[in-house]
């Protein structure tokens, strides 16, 4: 099996040449027969002469005798009987090429006619069925309106010329083959399916040189010689069915040189192997890389960037969203003008930004600052995780767990201390509080000693200034006596003294003695002995 293609020739201009008596008959059936492949008028014109053409071999072929019992050759046949005594050349009960079978476009020993299958291009009409022959629609096709038409309704196949067909401009069906160069509206059909080949036809929408998409796949054996079409072109793409482009900028048309790559749009640049661009000015450079979006770009390895203005450079990268950069290997941002930088980063939120290795940011306009960061949310957001009070939470854990802590711009860090810690803390509290209250008992007392003695204190001090001293009696035998009164810092004690002179002959000599009280039986006495010299 091998694939139908396009081979461009320049197309040729029939010349109307002086037809043989007895042709005028058959004037009027060609022109039915145009009527009936439903062309442009340029088209049909052109159809017009190549079948009225004897000299240039036209459609009702050259040396062909019209009118009389000669035979002759052309498209549809050599040693064909078309005449008067026969029928016309599309005429009920005419017999072409079943008695003298000959070679041409359709096929050696073809049986056409209505007693057989019908008119040439009438309905339910059997090419190649019965006698199958070689030619340009291949052996045995079924070609007409009940089985479908091999290559659409209307369309004109030359022999060595180009074909003004309604598959659109620049294709050439033939057995030499060439190229087209007329215009065409809605174009296409389905082929019908037949014994030895068949297909699917399709046609585009325009007019003018090089335009149109042309599909046509089939299969067909290398055997047949035949050209089988199977290239999709997309060239000066302006409007077809279901599909519309806007050049306002002016791009240039899309280019597609890397194998197996797709260019679609405007601009757009396929240059890696495997490689596809999708929309104006969107450029897939590197191979297996994807850019899909106005002026999206993925130049790395594997890259892939959808959206306006996104961007993959780096190997196995991926941007999706308005600007999104993804210019580290296998780094991924998400989001509008998402970055990811750093090489396995990921950055995901509008303007989220993870530029250092191995880094993940979460959340609008999120950014990281170190390498293997992991950044989620900002400093006004709260954090919700359902699950992280569940028994299966807690079943998952394993070994001695550790409090989280955190500072001030949000970094965590697991503690050194977590429940199995403080559980053995709280032992070394508890024999702590017995020893603090052995102490605190112990502090009482002292406590309580230190008010004493220091009310004790206080009221020696008010007995020591209450104490009183008696004066000198005026002559031996007398007696004389003090008393005072006392308080210091909120304690009192009273005093009194006497003194008593004894009868001495040259030196007075007195005898005294005091007592103070300060209270709580608090009692201080003093005595002694006072002179004169």
């Amino acid at each position: 099996m091998r694939p139908l293609t396009v081979v461009p020739v320049t197309p040729r201009t029939a010349t109307i040449a002086v037809l043989r008596p007895g042709a005028a008959r058959a004037i009027p059936i060609a022109a039915g027969l145009l009527l009936c492949t439903a062309l442009a008028t340029p088209a049909q014109a052109q159809l017009l002469r190549g079948a009225l053409d004897t000299t240039m071999n036209g459609i009702l072929g050259t040396g062909l005798t019209i009118g009389t019992s000669s035979p002759g050759s052309g498209v549809l046949g050599t040693g064909l009987n078309v005449g008067t005594t026969n029928g016309g050349l599309l005429g009920t009960g005419v017999t072409v090429g079943t008695t003298n079978p000959g070679t041409g476009v359709l096929g050696t020993g073809v049986n056409v006619g209505t007693t057989t299958g019908g008119s040439v291009l009438g309905t339910g009409v059997t090419v190649g069925t019965t006698a199958p022959g070689t030619g340009v629609l291949g052996t045995g096709l079924n070609v007409g309106t009940t089985g479908g038409g091999v290559l659409g309704t209307g369309v004109l196949v030359g022999t060595t010329g180009p074909g003004d067909g309604l598959l659109g401009t620049g294709l050439t069906l033939g057995t030499a083959g060439g190229t087209g160069t007329g215009g065409c509206g809605t174009c296409g059909g389905t082929g019908g399916g037949g014994t030895g080949g068949g297909g699917t036809g399709g046609g585009g929408t325009g007019g003018g040189s090089n335009q149109g998409i042309y599909i046509i796949t089939g299969n067909v054996t290398q055997s047949q010689g035949q050209t089988v079409i199977n290239e999709l072109r997309l060239s000066q793409l302006t409007s077809v069915t279901g599909v519309a482009a806007n050049n306002t900028s002016n791009q240039a048309a899309p280019i597609a040189v890397g194998s197996d790559a797709l260019a679609v749009g405007y601009g757009s640049s396929a240059a890696g192997t495997a490689s596809t661009a999708v929309g104006t000015g969107a450029s897939a450079a590197n191979t297996g890389s994807v850019a899909l979006g106005y002026a999206a770009s993925a130049q790395g390895l594997g890259g892939t960037a959808i959206g306006t203005a996104s961007a993959a450079s780096g190997a196995g990268s991926t941007a999706l969203g308005f600007v999104a950069g993804a210019t580290g290997t296998g780094s991924t941002a998400i989001g509008a003008a998402a970055s990811a930088a750093g090489n396995n980063s990921v950055a995901l939120g509008n303007g989220a930004a993870a530029n250092q290795a191995n880094t993940i940011a979460i959340g609008a306009n999120v950014k990281t600052t170190q390498a293997n960061q992991v950044a989620i949310g900002n400093s006004a957001n709260t954090y919700r995780l359902a699950g992280i009070a569940s028994q299966a939470s807690a079943a998952a854990q394993s070994g001695a767990t550790a409090f989280v802590t955190t500072d001030a711009n949000g970094n965590l860090a697991a503690s050194a201390y977590g429940p199995s810690t403080i559980a053995g803390l709280g032992n070394r509290i508890d024999s702590v509080q017995a020893q603090v209250n052995n102490l605190e008992a112990k502090t009482d007392s002292v406590q309580r000693y230190a008010i004493q003695t220091r009310k004790e204190a206080r009221q020696g001090v008010a007995m020591a200034i209450a104490m009183a001293t008696a004066p000198m009696p005026s002559a031996p035998g007398k007696t004389t006596w003090a008393t005072n009164g006392a308080t210091y810092r909120g304690e009192w004690a009273g005093g009194l003294a006497v003194a008593h002179r004894l009868p001495t002959c040259c030196v007075p000599i007195a005898v005294t003695a005091g007592v103070a009280y300060g209270g709580d039986n608090a009692v201080g006495v003093r005595a002694g002995l006072a002179g004169e010299f």
